[in-house]
């Protein structure tokens, strides 16, 4: 598969949304507990990688495919199935009981994966004008 992006921009991007997700996970999991996490290990473990590894990826292949992406539609219809994948993701967590859902709604999961997909976007886009606005300096 032909990449639209560069390797620095994968990496910056995957940097972030790392960052992003890692923070966001603590702040929902283990302050406000909102979340509660499986206390057996290899389920704690299968909840770092996923936090950690599985969402960044994640978001930077649908970016990647997002940018490759024809039309308008096809850009949306790739980010809405990511979305749902992601979502998917949490739903078997769940369901094999790496996580309960206290004050928490599938809903705020939904939220979350999708503004994660336009934070990485707009992100994308920044870094972008950065990168010519240093260029027209020189």
């Amino acid at each position: 598969m032909r990449k639209q992006l560069t390797f620095v921009e994968n990496t910056v991007l995957l940097l972030l949304i790392m960052i992003i997700s890692i923070h966001w996970s603590w702040i929902i999991f283990e302050e406000l507990k909102h979340v509660e996490i499986s206390k057996e290990p290899i389920n704690y473990t299968t909840f770092l990688i996923h936090r950690s590894i599985t969402i960044p990826v994640m978001v930077v292949i649908a970016i990647n495919l997002v940018k490759r992406a024809a039309t308008i539609t096809k850009a949306l219809l790739t980010a809405g199935l990511s979305v749902l994948l992601h979502v998917v993701l949490v739903l078997v967590g769940r369901f094999v009981g790496i996580t309960h859902a206290v004050h928490w709604n599938l809903i705020y999961d939904v939220v979350y994966f999708a503004l994660l997909h336009v934070i990485a976007y707009v992100f994308l886009k920044y870094f972008h004008h950065l990168g010519q606005s240093e260029a027209e300096r020189v």
